[in-house]
């Protein structure tokens, strides 16, 4: 009888959410494989330990505390010092920009989140073996984005603000609007090319309450517009782009939205957003 693929699934960190990684031991049970499953908030010392106990094929690793650099170098070198050397396959979410320095580190595989689970099943089967790394599959490089929609500050107290947004420009505030999906208020100044810009004020909207009791009235997020925007969060998803929205929700001016996590754009937090394109005057 062929022998069966052992496979470590690890938490490691202070993540509490492990149902993606109860998911991924399921689907590799479901496909004949001997799942090790160590439990939320395991240490990098017990993983490795378990490793060399349980004489594992494969280590799998769940993060979505963005600590992946810094867990997958110290469980390399916990590996290198207990003299074994065992293929580690990294899922959660992890950036697209840091893929590559993973794979760098010693990493076998790398993950994004919305991976079928036959891609993961085929991947711990290749690094179990020795064989090349099933092909991922191609996705669209980039935000195939059509111009810049509008930069949006958060304030306080909309009617002032629009008052002197009103005074700098010379211009009259284009379209005002209460938006009950994102709980704000909702002004825009519209631009000859196109874009606009917004003035979002919280009317029950934590997050922005948050933000404005930590920074002030400030530029809160840019806008790109996009066309079919679900394909697009598909082909961002399967790049491991880190998204706070897997599909497009209610927006401003009868427009569909989704927000990108601050991560996937350098720390500023990118709107998409789909609206049909009106020909230009």
């Amino acid at each position: 009888m062929e022998s069966r693929i052992r496979v470590l699934v690890g938490k490691p960190g202070l993540d509490g959410h492990d149902r993606g990684a109860r998911v991924i031991a399921a689907a590799l049970r479901d496909a004949g494989m001997e799942v090790i499953y160590t439990g939320l908030r395991a240490t990098i010392p017990a993983i490795a330990a378990a490793a060399v106990q349980e004489d594992v094929d494969v280590i799998g690793l769940s993060i979505l505390s963005g600590a992946h650099e810094s867990i997958c170098r110290r469980l390399i070198g916990e590996l290198k010092g207990r003299g074994i050397q065992v293929p580690i396959v990294v899922g959660g979410i992890i950036p697209a920009a840091d893929h590559q320095a993973l794979r760098e580190m010693g990493v076998g595989a790398v993950l994004g989140p919305e991976s079928p689970l036959s891609a993961v099943v085929e991947t711990v089967r290749a690094l179990a073996s020795g064989e090349p790394l099933p092909e991922p599959p191609r996705a669209t490089a980039g935000i195939p984005a059509t111009r810049l929609d509008h930069a949006a500050i958060c304030v306080k107290d909309l009617d002032a603000s629009i008052a002197l947004i009103e005074e700098v420009l010379g211009e009259k505030v284009a379209h005002r609007e209460y938006v009950d999906a994102q709980k704000v208020d909702a002004a825009f100044f519209d631009f000859p090319n196109g874009a606009s810009l917004e003035l979002v004020c919280p009317r029950g909207n934590a997050g922005l309450e948050k933000f404005l009791t930590k920074r002030g009235d400030a530029l809160h997020h840019l806008a790109l517009r996009v066309k079919d925007i679900d394909s697009v969060l598909q082909r961002l998803a399967a790049r491991g782009v880190a998204l706070l929205d897997k599909t497009g929700r209610p927006g401003a001016r009868g427009h569909r939205v989704a927000f990108l996590h601050p991560k996937a754009f350098g720390g500023t937090l990118l709107e998409l957003v789909e609206a049909h394109e009106e020909p230009s005057p």
